[in-house]
């Protein structure tokens, strides 16, 4: 397998992707999931008429440094939504796929959502329903593309409404479910190892179960209690059944990091960190990690990666 890990390791430190790139020179890292998870805002360069110069600044500063874009992650959004805050959304997500296309990245994750509501089996199929009414409008662009498009897994801590403390999907099978439903030659799973440890899941089992459904994953690490993205060995996931399940799966795809928080920044959800005044005034000096440290962290989350494959013999360069 080849180590990846996620462009938004470093995306507080700067707007522009081809600047995100050159800041893994030297940490390990040549392939790279391009993360637009956070790229709807107002003034976002990914938002903008010049998009295309975005993504292609991009590309050659990945040609540059001797990287490849191998997966990305769609922007957040609210599928359910209405209006121009749904138009907003459906359409990143459309450009985010014709960026992969653009890029010759082959998937790209996108979330399903759940509805809310309590639990009966007419909110389910409901559920099912209004999800597949979504992602059918990303068919078009996926099929002009080929970009395959990834589902994956979540957590009941992110369930949507205090009546229903179950977020769907949160299982392997659950998962298995809503990419059936949808049912489309290019959907399949990807399979995220903190949310998965959350949830309290066998991930063993979870993996296997997925089997030649699962094209993609997020690895990260986290005490069980929050979603806390941070690195495998500063947590309680137990690594060995994820190594396991993925050899016994044949799982082919990229060994790819979503663990940014191996260093955290003040500000980063779900744990932020604790303000200080002094002499009434907020001191931030040691607030935020500066981008040398960031980038040493870095450096030692693919030292971690590549331990953990070179162990189970399945370690490529």
């Amino acid at each position: 397998m080849k180590l990846a890990t996620t462009t938004a390791d470093f995306r507080v430190y700067s707007e522009k992707a081809s600047e995100i790139v050159d800041l893994f020179d030297g940490t390990g890292f040549r392939y790279l999931d391009l993360n637009l998870y956070r790229s709807i805002y107002p003034g976002s360069p990914f938002l903008g008429t010049h998009w295309e110069r975005w993504i292609q600044d991009a590309a050659e500063a990945a040609t540059a440094n001797n990287m490849f874009f191998c997966q990305a992650h769609a922007p957040d959004g609210n599928p359910f939504s209405a209006g121009e805050e749904y138009d907003v959304f459906l359409n990143a997500t459309v450009r985010s796929i014709e960026a992969c296309g653009m890029l010759g990245i082959g998937q790209i994750v996108v979330h399903s959502k759940d509805i809310g509501g309590f639990p009966s089996r007419e909110y389910h199929r409901l559920n099912l329903k209004r999800n597949r009414d979504f992602f059918s409008r990303l068919f078009p662009a996926m099929e002009k593309t080929g970009v395959r498009v990834l589902v994956e897994n979540s957590c009941d801590r992110h369930a949507p409404s205090k009546e229903n403390t179950r977020h769907f999907p949160s299982t392997a099978s659950e998962l298995l479910e809503i990419t059936e439903y949808i049912d489309h030659p290019l959907l399949d799973a990807c399979w995220d190892t903190g949310h998965a440890n959350v949830q309290g899941v066998d991930q063993y089992r979870s993996i296997v179960e997925l089997g030649d459904r699962l094209r993609g994953l997020h690895i990260n690490d986290n005490y069980g209690d929050m979603d806390s993205h941070v690195a495998p060995f500063q947590g309680t996931m137990n690594m060995d059944s994820v190594m396991q399940g993925l050899l016994d799966v044949c799982y082919r795809g990229y060994f790819t990091f979503e663990a940014g928080n191996i260093l955290r920044n003040g500000a980063v959800w779900p744990n932020y960190r604790r303000e200080w005044h002094f002499r009434n005034e907020k001191v931030t000096r040691l607030m935020d990690v500066p981008v040398s440290l960031k980038r040493q962290a870095v450096a030692l989350l693919y030292q971690i990666g590549k331990h953990m494959l070179t162990e189970y013999g399945c370690f490529e360069e």
